[in-house]
């Protein structure tokens, strides 16, 4: 990931008041507290309130994490705490909440006192700051386990991921050059309402700026790519023109960087008739993608941006296009053309050919073609049902053995984990999916659910 989450620390316990007496466990519970504030940093930079006892210090924390702009915060009660302690903190903040309900022990054993008590009773207090998280309208997760249970530590990472993609989405800007493909109704959307509901700014970004850029790109440096890129691939297509397919690339790296965009689309045609560029750019939106900048074909802004959520997820991510139903294999096959992200690509296939789909004023522009490596894949849409009521639409299964057909493009077959591929089609569209989607290898539904529940967007599972 190139976010880690901050993630506020609140471990709270009754310790003392008018009618309880166990101030003597104060320096054991500090030192709890700190054990599990050492546990989160695995996950991601913590910021520790300290022992939480009472309503002052429930307002510290809330001013601290607000002044550290926390992405997380995981409430933990060591013992039973007056439910307006931790009130006093979550209805002042706005961070996404996890409750950790966790203990030490697996038991109380037989010889265990009070004081084994005081350090391992959170359920006493957990119900009462739920119920505070309900009735303010704050939504949570929680995850109950043994503190050392590893699967517990897996549930509970899994929640601070989403909250550092979380993060990313929140400062990311897209770029976009010239416009979404003409018609397509699914590549529709309301910047605004992206920007509000799910975090990323879009950004439009002049034609012209690569176009001008692509005529700076010195001599030496596209020479350089080229022999790096003929060493790497095999590349089947005239010299000349793979060359101007190098340098347009090198000029959309250049810009992106300059203007420290975190994804891109464009409408890829735009350059088609310029004399300046004059080629389609699938060769360069795939070099962007693997060097981690999510680029996504037809100025697709959504698509772009799922497929940043993945790459913050897998580390490498792609868009997918539906093709053609595979009856016989149970699968549907995935493609697009030209643009596809080589590092996702089975080792030693990868062919850079000259697009067979769009002819510009110097000719056909370079693609990729190869077959995606086989294993276990997540697929992600984020699309907008009704008015504008985001949705993520998630689907996994697997990337089957593919021998590529020659038609430049990256290509596929998915099966889905269980569904038949006509059920699989039916459930997809019915879910309000869109012919674009991103893909990345491993299994990441459980961490898109947590993202949608923090941003607060439907999610729906195929």
């Amino acid at each position: 990931m190139t976010v880690r989450a901050k993630i506020g620390v609140l471990v709270m316990a009754l310790l003392e008041d008018d009618y309880n007496k166990t101030g003597h466990m104060r320096p054991a519970a500090s030192a709890a507290a700190q054990e599990i504030a050492n546990l989160l940093a695995e996950s991601g930079e913590v910021v520790h309130a300290g022992l939480v006892e009472e309503e002052h210090q429930a307002a510290a924390a809330a001013r601290l994490f607000n002044a550290e702009d926390v992405d997380i915060i995981v409430a933990m009660e060591l013992a039973y705490t007056k439910g307006v302690v931790p009130a006093r903190c979550l209805i002042d903040t706005t961070a996404p909440v996890l409750v950790w309900n966790a203990q030490k022990i697996s038991r109380l054993g037989e010889s265990d006192g009070f004081d084994v008590v005081m350090l391992n009773s959170g359920m006493a207090g957990i119900p009462e700051l739920t119920a505070v998280l309900l009735r303010t309208g704050r939504d949570f997760s929680m995850v109950t386990s043994r503190l050392d249970d590893p699967e517990g530590h897996r549930k509970v990472r899994e929640i601070i991921t989403a909250a550092a993609v979380r993060r990313r989405l929140r400062t990311a800007r897209v770029a976009l050059v010239g416009h979404p493909f003409e018609g397509m109704t699914d590549l529709m959307f309301d910047g605004l309402s992206l920007r509000q509901d799910v975090g990323p700014v879009v950004w439009p970004l002049e034609p012209e700026k690569i176009a001008v850029r692509f005529g700076e790109i010195a001599q030496a440096e596209v020479d350089a790519t080229v022999a790096a890129e003929r060493a790497r691939y095999t590349v089947e297509m005239e010299p000349a023109l793979f060359e101007r397919s190098v340098r347009l690339a090198l000029a959309i790296e250049s810009v992106i960087k300059e203007h420290r965009f975190d994804a891109f689309t464009a409408f890829d045609q735009v350059w088609l008739t310029d004399p300046r560029v004059g080629i389609i750019p699938s060769y360069g939106t795939g070099r962007l993608c693997e060097i981690g900048i999510p680029a996504a074909p037809e100025g697709d802004v959504n698509c772009a941006v799922a497929q940043l959520v993945l790459q913050e997820l897998a580390g490498q991510a792609t868009t997918v296009e539906n093709y053609v139903i595979d009856f016989e294999n149970n699968a549907v096959m995935f493609s697009h053309d030209g643009h596809g992200n080589p590092a996702l690509a089975t080792p030693g296939e990868v062919k850079v050919k000259h697009s067979i789909y769009y002819q510009g004023v110097h000719g056909f522009g370079a693609g990729f073609e190869f077959a995606y490596r086989p294993g276990p894949v997540t697929n992600l849409a984020l699309v907008t049902v009704g008015e504008n009521q985001w949705r993520f639409v998630i689907s996994e299964g697997e990337f089957l053995p593919f021998p590529p057909r020659p038609i430049s493009a990256p290509q596929t077959l998915f099966r889905h984990d269980s569904l038949p591929v006509d059920e699989w089609c039916n459930e997809w569209c019915q879910a309000g999916a869109p012919h674009h989607m991103a893909a990345a290898q491993g299994r990441w539904t459980d961490q898109l659910l947590h993202l949608a529940q923090m941003l607060g967007i439907e999610a729906v599972v195929v």
